[in-house]
């Protein structure tokens, strides 16, 4: 398909949605196509754009129960008639004019908002253009992903796409369980041998709350002295920043969080789309500690679903469950690293190319 032009609208809530993004552009750019990914709602409107970040933000580390309410007030939203309210209609207005600028051969979205922008902009006869919704959760997708008029709508996994499709009765060429876009480097996994307590390599991702992640490496660092542990802790550093050691990372962020987890043994943290996907690919069992309110409770509802991971709830059970899943030459572990790779849910930017190459375009 050498010369086509796709369009990518992501947007920087979380970090599944421009991780699926950047796992697409990197499958089309492979193909020969012309790609761009681009977030309209920060060329926009930036402040704006940068305070409800903030907020999001602020839900995740230190106040749950309010994304919750926020995330239950989206679900019930007339979001047809966001692409033409106060502010968000130059959202709208952007996205018509790359579209006018671009010509692209599709678009694809990996959020739910410039669906319902590009529903309306094709009912006023401004783009003709093909284009689909990339879900980037699992389970618990709420209803702005699945009103939308798109053509094709992909979803991270079945148990997904059958549950949707009964509950918003959705024709079935419509849908595709496609698995979560995940950039390739993923899939490079070193040949891990069974963990023991001397070898042990651990991804903490700080997002719980503070007194939690404390409380959690303190017993790590206690009971397995020998482990390497990685702690990504983004603007936690300087609460963290003491538990640093020769063994020990704590780090704001990573650029190299590939071959990170193809030589680690456990990703202990929350349930975001994202990384949870990307542990799939790596074959990197979860222990889950943290899920924010919607979303991320389906994406660890489908990780328990298929086998690949467990949840703690307190540190007393996570170190009850890491003693477990360590026993007996780690059989836990093999079992949990085998169920990883074998759903093979990090397959999302090469099933969504190819319907994209051989359905989308000529629909």
């Amino acid at each position: 398909m050498a010369g086509k032009v796709a369009l990518i609208l992501s947007v920087a809530y979380g970090e599944g949605h421009n991780a699926a993004g950047r796992a697409l552009v990197q499958e089309f750019a492979s193909r020969g196509w012309r790609i761009e990914m681009v977030d309209c709602c920060q060329l926009t409107h930036p402040r704006i754009y940068e305070i409800t970040r903030k907020f999001y933000q602020f839900c995740v580390r230190t106040a749950p129960w309010l994304w919750a309410i926020t995330y239950a007030q989206t679900a019930t939203a007339d979001w047809a008639a966001k692409a033409t309210a106060p502010i968000l209609r130059d959202v709208t207005e952007c996205i018509a004019s790359l579209v006018n600028e671009m010509k692209p051969d599709v678009i694809l979205c990996t959020y739910p908002l410039f669906a319902h922008m590009l529903d309306y902009l094709r009912e006023e006869g401004r783009v003709k253009v093909p284009y689909a919704v990339v879900v980037t959760d699992s389970l618990e997708i709420s209803r702005p992903w699945m009103v939308t008029k798109a053509p094709m709508i992909f979803l991270p996994d079945e148990h997904s796409l059958k549950q949707v499709s009964e509950r918003y009765a959705l024709s079935p060429n419509r849908l595709r369980a496609a698995g979560f876009p995940v950039r390739r480097e993923f899939a490079l996994r070193s040949g891990r041998l069974a963990p023991t307590p001397s070898t042990l390599r651990l991804v903490y991702g700080a997002f719980a709350p503070l007194h939690r992640v404390k409380s959690d490496l303190r017993a790590i660092i206690a009971t397995y002295p020998e482990a390497h542990v990685t702690v990504i802790c983004g603007e936690r550093y300087r609460e963290l920043k003491q538990f640093a050691s020769e063994k020990v990372i704590v780090c704001k962020r990573t650029d190299n969080m590939p071959q990170l987890f193809s030589r680690s043994h456990f990703y202990i943290g929350k349930s975001g789309a994202a990384t949870m996907f990307e542990a799939y690919s790596s074959g990197l069992p979860m222990i889950v500690n943290y899920a924010l309110p919607g979303q991320e409770q389906g994406n660890l509802a489908l990780l328990l679903l298929d086998g690949a991971g467990v949840t703690a709830r307190t540190t007393l059970d996570l170190m009850a469950k890491l003693k477990v899943l360590m026993a007996e030459g780690a059989r836990g572990w093999t079992r949990l690293s085998t169920a990883m790779v074998s759903a093979n849910r990090g397959r999302g930017a090469v099933t969504i190319a190819d319907a994209v190459e051989t359905v989308l375009l000529y629909e």
